[in-house]
């Protein structure tokens, strides 16, 4: 090696990455990085990609290729929330969701089709999780997408409140999860746009996957007469319902076989 040459795996000037979103809407990317920020690339990722078990103690079913991608997810979702970072147009960058007023879309005579900035129409289910738990700048746009108004943020979970949660569930009150405040989204357990509060009674922390599942998969998550969050597996309509699981917290003060 020539003195002072760069060796190819610690050449920076190599480094590149793609990201295109294929035809399923989905994105894809590929990365050729030099060993220093690949190594930190894993640092980031490693404490992240722990398998977390099912609510019964079975074993985490997501592939390690799985849990990369959401160890991922989590780094980009903190990275956002923070402040000490570049700005864009002035703002901090971060995932914008545009929703039609229902009543302009009526009077198009379609239907409202939420929709994220970069990546286009999303479903009802992810729109809903995204906002979950968000700063709310309302920007009502008519049917050709032109701004008739904006309003101010609203129905964010304070840091008072969020707290609270913290204090209460201890992390993701998901049965089995546990994974710490800081991973957690706070969720409106009677939806805002249906009139829930914003408050520790109507709120519960979950991480972004068990999150998820509350949106699309099926469970249910409501306050028990403890005041603590139970969940109920997912079940088909005309199946018994399933008995209920204590939050993380609460199995995590019982001795007995099954926390539920």
């Amino acid at each position: 090696v020539e003195e002072r040459a760069v060796p190819v795996a610690e050449d920076t000037a190599l480094n590149e990455m793609t990201l295109v979103q294929n035809a399923e809407g989905r994105f894809e990317a590929t990365l050729n990085l030099d060993v220093g920020t690949g190594e930190e690339l894993c640092a980031a990722l490693d404490p992240l990609c722990r398998p977390v078990p099912l609510p019964d103690g079975s074993a985490d079913p997501r592939s390690i290729g799985a849990r990369r991608a959401e160890a991922l997810g989590q780094v980009l979702r903190t990275y956002l929330a923070q402040s000490r970072r570049p700005m864009s147009g002035g703002v901090l960058p971060h995932v914008t969701l545009i929703r039609p007023a229902a009543a302009e879309a009526s009077v198009g005579g379609g239907e409202a089709v939420d929709r994220l900035g970069f990546a286009g129409p999303v479903s009802a289910a992810t729109a809903d999780l995204i906002a979950c738990d968000a700063t709310l700048t309302s920007v009502i746009v008519d049917c050709s997408g032109v701004p008739l108004d904006v309003g101010r943020a609203e129905r964010l979970f304070t840091p008072a409140i969020r707290k609270a949660l913290g204090v209460r569930d201890g992390g993701c009150a998901h049965p089995g999860c546990g994974r710490p405040v800081s991973w957690c989204d706070a969720h409106h357990i009677q939806p805002w746009s249906a009139g829930g509060a914003t408050s520790i009674d109507n709120g519960v922390l979950l991480c972004r996957l068990h999150h998820g599942l509350i949106h699309h998969g099926g469970w249910q998550v409501y306050l028990g007469r403890d005041r603590h969050p139970w969940f109920i597996p997912p079940h088909t309509p005309d199946a018994p319902e399933p008995t209920p699981l204590r939050s993380h917290a609460r199995r995590t003060m019982t001795d007995l076989p099954t926390a539920a």
